[in-house]
C-alpha cells in the first residue's frame, strides 16, 4: 500500500491518463457530430488534445515557479481532491468539478477532526499512514483561488475560437444552432507537503528541511475544465467576459485570504463564499446568454452560417457565426442549391452580400478553388437539416 501511494504522488497519476481518455472522447463525439450534421468535420485536428497539453505544462510551470514555495497541502486533502476528480471524470460526464473537489476535500479536512461521522476517514487515512503535520487552513483557500484563476486563464485562450455547432430547439420547438465548449486539461503543479509521515514510512523518498520541519515536492494534478453551451451571444466575446468574470473571483478569493490571515475562524465560511461567486458567476453567464434577443435560426431571405471551416475560401472572408448570406456574386439565395448554383457562376472568384447578427449589410468576397464550389467552406443549415 505505501508504494502504491509513492507511485501516485511520483509516478504519472491515473487522473492525468484519466483526463488524457476523457479529451479523446470529447473530441471523438465532436468529430462525429460535426460529420452527422455537415458529412464532413469542420475541425478535423485534434485541438482538444492541443489545448490540453499545451495550457496544461504552460500553467503549471507558471504556477510552480511562482507558488510552489506559498503552497504546504496536507496528505489528506491531497488523496481526498485526488479521488474526487477521479471520479467526476469517470462518472459525471456532464461537468468538470475542479473547483467544487479542492473545496469538498478542504471542508472535509477542517472538519475531520471535529465531526465523529468523518472519523472513520480520518482512522483510514491514518491506517495508510497519512496524517500527522496539519496545515494552515488558509492554504486551502489560496489552492482554490488559483484553481479558479487558472479556470478563467484557460476559457480565455480556448474557449470560443472553434465554433463547432450543435442543434437544439428554442421555446417555440424550433431548430437552432448552439455552440458548445468543451475542454479540460490537467495541470501539474508543484507543490510541498509535510514530509513527516513519509519520512516515518517511505524513508527511500527524499525529504528536505523548512525551519526545522521535514517536506516533500509532489506534483499534483490539477484538473481545469469548464462544459458550457452558448446559445444566443457571440461565443468569443460570451467568454472573454466569462473569463474576466472568474479572473476576479479569483482576486476577490485571494481578498478572502487576506481577511482571514487576520481572521482565521472565517477561513470555513471564506471557503463557502468562494465556491457560491464561482458558481454564481457561471449561472449569470448562463442567463445573460438566455436573454439575448438574438437566435442562431433558419431565416427566410437567405442562409445562415453557423460554421467556417479553417484552411478554406470562408475562412479568408469576413464572415461569422451567426452571419446572413443575402446574395452570392448579386444573385439572391435561400436554400443551398441556390447557394451553390450561385457560386458556380463564377468560376474563380466568390462575392457575398452579408447581414450580420446586428442586422448590419457588408460586402466580402474571396478567391475559391476552381471548380469545386462545394469546398467554400461555409457550414450552413441548409446542410444541417438534410
Amino acid at each position: 500500500m505505501k508504494f502504491l501511494i509513492a507511485i501516485g504522488f511520483y509516478g504519472l497519476q491515473p487522473v492525468l491518463w484519466v483526463g488524457v481518455i476523457r479529451a479523446y472522447l470529447i473530441h471523438t463525439n465532436r468529430l462525429n457530430r460535426e460529420r452527422k450534421l455537415f458529412r464532413s468535420a469542420i475541425y478535423d485536428q485534434f485541438y482538444e488534445g492541443r489545448h490540453f497539453v499545451r495550457s496544461g505544462l504552460i500553467l503549471g510551470v507558471c504556477l510552480s515557479i511562482i507558488f510552489s514555495w506559498l503552497l504546504v497541502v496536507s496528505a489528506q486533502w491531497v488523496i481526498l481532491y485526488e479521488a474526487l476528480i477521479l471520479v467526476s471524470l469517470i462518472l459525471v460526464p456532464g461537468q468538470f468539478l475542479g473547483v467544487t473537489a479542492a473545496v469538498i476535500a478542504a471542508v472535509v479536512t477542517m472538519i475531520m477532526p471535529h465531526i465523529p461521522a468523518l472519523s472513520g476517514i480520518e482512522s483510514w487515512l491514518n491506517h495508510l499512514g497519512i496524517g500527522g503535520q496539519a496545515v494552515n487552513p488558509l492554504n486551502f483557500l489560496l489552492i482554490t483561488s488559483l484553481i479558479i484563476l487558472v479556470t478563467g486563464i484557460f476559457i480565455r485562450f480556448n474557449a470560443g475560437r472553434f465554433d463547432s455547432p450543435a442543434i437544439a430547439r428554442n421555446t417555440r420547438n424550433n431548430k437552432v444552432a448552439v455552440f458548445p465548449f468543451n475542454e479540460l486539461t490537467v495541470i501539474p503543479f508543484l507543490m510541498l507537503m509535510p514530509g513527516d509521515w513519509i519520512k516515518i514510512n517511505m524513508s527511500f523518498i527524499p525529504l528536505f528541511q523548512i525551519h526545522g520541519h521535514a517536506y516533500v515536492l509532489v506534483f499534483l494534478p490539477i484538473l481545469i475544465g469548464l462544459k458550457m453551451t452558448v446559445a444566443k451571444s457571440a461565443p468569443r466575446a460570451f467568454f472573454k467576459q466569462l473569463s474576466r468574470e472568474l479572473i476576479g473571483v479569483a482576486v476577490f478569493g485571494i481578498g478572502l485570504l487576506v481577511v482571514t490571515v487576520f481572521v482565521p475562524q472565517f477561513t470555513l465560511t471564506a471557503l463557502v463564499v468562494l465556491i457560491g461567486a464561482y458558481y454564481g458567476v457561471l449561472g449569470l453567464a448562463r442567463r445573460r446568454d438566455r436573454h439575448q434577443s438574438f437566435e442562431y435560426s433558419e431565416v427566410m431571405d437567405g442562409i445562415r452560417v453557423i460554421g467556417i471551416q479553417p484552411g478554406t475560401p470562408a475562412a479568408k472572408m469576413d464572415l461569422d457565426v451567426g452571419d446572413v448570406i443575402l446574395t452570392v456574386n448579386g444573385i439572391q439565395v435561400t436554400n443551398e442549391d441556390q447557394f451553390y448554383r450561385a457560386i458556380s457562376t463564377s468560376p474563380t472568384y466568390c462575392r457575398f452580400k452579408v447581414r450580420d447578427r446586428n442586422d448590419q449589410l457588408k460586402m466580402t468576397e474571396s478567391a475559391i478553388f476552381k471548380n469545386s464550389p462545394h469546398e467554400i467552406g461555409v457550414k450552413t443549415y441548409a446542410q444541417s437539416f438534410e
